[in-house]
C-alpha cells in the first residue's frame, strides 16, 4: 500500500438513537499512515458517537468499514477493536492514581506475562523500559501515577494504548496493522506548556502510529494536524488537507458553528481601557502571601471590572484565585470586600456570604452531577426559593425552584428535556451553562473565574462569554485565570502578569493584545 492509501476508513456511517435522534448522517472519514487527523465540531455534532463506533462501543445503523484496503465488519466491542489496532484515550484521566507506572502500563494485559500462576515482573519491567525508550517517554517506572504531572500521565495513557494494540495484534499475527490511536480531548485539562510537551511527544510517535485527534481547541488543531474533518449536526461539512490548503482559524470556526464566529466579533466586546475609572472598589488585595506559591500580591478591583491573572503553569495564578474564594488559606496579607476585612482562613461558603462567587470550567467542582438542574441552580440561590411560614423555619418552594431553573434554561439556551434532568447526562457546554447560570442569578459582587470555557466547543463558549459580559455590564467584578490569551482579551480590562509567584507587570487590555499579537 502507498503512503496516501487509507489504513482505516469508514464510509457513509449513520447512527440514530431511540429512532429519533440522528447522531450521524452518512459520515465518511479516513486515516492514512503516520498522520494526525483531527475531528472537530460543537457538542452534539456527532464526534463522540463516531469515535465509539470506531472502537466498538456502538454499532452503526448503516455504513462500511475498511482496514488496509479490505472491507471488514465494524468492531463488536472495544477488545475486538484493540485486536484490529484501534484504541482510544478518553478526555477524563483514566489513570489509577496509586498504581506504579509499570503496573498501570500493563493493566489488563497481565495474562500475557503470567507463567505457572506467577506474574513475570522482571519481564514486564524490562519491556516497559524498552517501550518508554522507544517512545521517548521519560519517567520513573516505579513512581505512582499520582506523582506524575498531568501531561506525563496522559503520555503514559497513550503509551499504554499503543502497547495494548501491539500485544493484542501480535496475538492474532496481524503484523501489517498500523496502530490508530483515538485521542478524545487529551489536552483539555492541560496548561499551554503541558500541551506543547504532549504534542512534541505525539509528533515523535507519528513515525510508527496514526492518530485521530478530537478537540475543541482550534489553534492546536491547526498547528499539529495533517488533515481536519469538520462535523456539524451529524454530517461532515468540511474536510481540509493542511499540506495543500491554506485554511484559517476563522474559516474553521465558521464551519463548526454554521454562522458568524464569535471570534469575528470578540473585538467589539473588549472593555475599553480606563472605562472603570471612578467606579467603586469592591475588592482590595494587599501583600497577599502563601509560602511556596505567591508573595506580596496587591491590587484593587472595581465594580464591573475584570482583572486577569496571567502567566505560565506553576506561576501561582491559580493559587491566588483559590486564596480569594477560600479553597486555600493565605499565610499573610489582607483581603477586603467593600472595605470589610476577610478572614484568611474562612471557608468558601463564608466568602459567598460576603459576595465572592467562584465559577470553574471543571464541572466536577461546580455541580452535583447526580442532582437535577433545578437543585444545582437553587443551591446558591436558597433565599430565592424559600419561604418562611414561621420565623425559625425555612421551607423550599418547589414551584419557585422550578421557575428559577426554567428561567436560567431559557436565558442560556440549555439543551435538556426539563429542569429535572440530572446534570451528569448533559453535554460539557450545557453543564457549564448551568454552572454560570446559578451565579448569574446569584449576582455576587465578585466572581472568580478559573478556566471558565475549558473543554467546550466554540458555540457554547460564545454563549458563556455573552453571559459573563452581561454580568460585567451589570456591575459584577471578576478575576480571571485561564490558559487562553484570547479569553483575557475578551473579558479583561486589566491583566496582571505573574511569574514565580510575584507580580511582574500590569497591562491594559490594549497593551496585552498588542503584546500577544491579537
Amino acid at each position: 500500500m502507498g503512503t496516501l492509501d487509507p489504513i482505516l476508513e469508514v464510509r457513509d456511517v449513520s447512527k440514530t438513537f431511540d429512532r429519533v435522534v440522528r447522531a450521524l448522517d452518512n459520515v465518511s472519514i479516513m486515516v492514512r499512515r503516520n498522520e494526525i487527523v483531527s475531528v472537530v465540531g460543537e457538542n452534539g455534532a456527532g464526534k463522540s458517537t463516531l469515535m465509539k463506533i470506531l472502537v466498538g462501543v456502538y454499532q452503526p445503523d448503516s455504513g462500511e468499514m475498511y482496514q488496509m484496503g479490505r472491507k471488514v465488519p465494524f468492531p463488536r466491542d472495544p477488545l475486538d477493536a484493540l485486536s484490529r489496532g484501534i484504541s482510544i484515550v478518553y478526555q477524563e484521566r483514566g489513570v489509577i492514581p496509586h498504581l506504579k507506572v509499570y503496573q498501570f502500563l500493563f493493566l489488563g494485559l497481565e495474562e500475557k506475562f503470567t507463567r505457572l500462576g506467577r506474574l513475570q515482573l522482571g519481564k514486564i519491567i524490562g519491556l516497559a523500559k524498552s517501550v518508554f525508550e522507544e517512545l521517548g517517554l521519560k519517567c520513573d517506572l516505579a513512581s505512582s501515577m499520582y506523582e506524575l504531572p498531568p501531561s506525563t500521565q496522559k503520555m503514559v495513557e497513550i503509551a499504554r494504548a499503543i502497547l495494548s494494540v501491539r500485544l493484542m495484534v501480535g496475538m492474532d499475527g496481524e503484523a501489517e496493522i498500523i496502530p490508530v490511536i483515538i485521542l478524545d480531548e487529551p489536552t483539555a485539562p492541560l496548561s499551554i506548556e503541558e500541551r506543547d510537551e504532549l504534542f512534541n511527544y505525539l509528533l515523535n510517535l507519528k513515525k510508527s502510529n496514526s492518530f485521530i485527534f478530537v478537540s475543541h481547541i482550534i489553534p492546536e488543531v491547526m498547528k499539529f494536524s495533517d488533515r481536519i474533518y469538520v462535523l456539524r449536526d451529524g454530517r461532515v461539512v468540511a474536510h481540509h488537507d493542511l499540506s495543500s490548503e491554506k485554511v484559517t482559524e476563522d474559516q474553521i470556526f465558521r464551519e463548526i458553528v454554521g454562522r458568524e464566529s464569535y471570534y469575528d466579533l470578540w473585538a467589539r466586546y473588549v472593555y475599553s481601557a480606563g472605562a472603570v475609572e471612578g467606579r467603586r472598589v469592591v475588592l482590595s488585595v494587599r501583600n497577599l502571601t502563601k509560602k511556596g506559591y505567591f508573595e506580596n500580591i496587591s491590587f484593587d478591583l472595581h465594580e464591573g471590572e475584570c482583572i486577569g491573572l496571567f502567566g505560565p503553569a506553576g506561576c501561582g495564578k491559580s493559587e491566588i484565585a483559590k486564596a480569594l474564594y477560600g479553597e486555600i488559606a493565605a499565610d499573610a496579607g489582607e483581603i477586603l470586600v467593600d472595605s470589610r476585612k476577610v478572614k484568611l482562613k474562612s471557608e468558601p461558603y463564608a466568602r459567598v456570604k460576603l459576595g465572592i462567587g467562584y465559577f470553574s470550567g471543571e464541572t466536577g467542582k461546580e455541580l452535583f452531577l447526580f442532582w437535577p438542574i433545578r437543585k444545582n441552580v437553587s443551591i446558591v440561590n436558597f433565599d430565592k426559593v424559600t419561604k418562611r411560614p414561621l420565623k425559625i423555619i425555612s421551607v423550599i418552594s418547589f414551584n419557585a425552584e422550578r421557575s428559577l431553573a426554567e428561567k436560567i434554561m431559557k436565558k442560556l439556551r440549555i439543551r435538556a428535556p426539563n429542569v429535572e434532568t440530572e446534570c451528569y447526562s448533559l453535554s460539557g457546554g450545557n453543564k457549564q451553562k448551568v454552572s454560570v447560570g446559578k451565579w448569574l442569578e446569584k449576582s455576587p459582587k465578585i466572581l472568580v473565574l478559573e478556566d471558565p470555557t475549558i473543554g467546550i466547543d466554540v458555540g457554547a463558549r460564545e454563549e458563556i462569554y455573552e453571559v459573563l459580559l452581561e454580568m460585567k455590564k451589570n456591575g459584577i467584578a471578576m478575576i480571571l485565570v485561564s490558559d487562553d490569551p484570547k479569553e483575557y482579551a475578551i473579558l479583561c480590562d486589566k491583566i496582571i502578569s505573574i511569574r514565580g509567584g510575584v507580580i511582574q507587570a500590569t497591562y491594559t487590555n490594549e497593551e496585552f493584545r498588542r503584546l500577544m499579537g491579537l
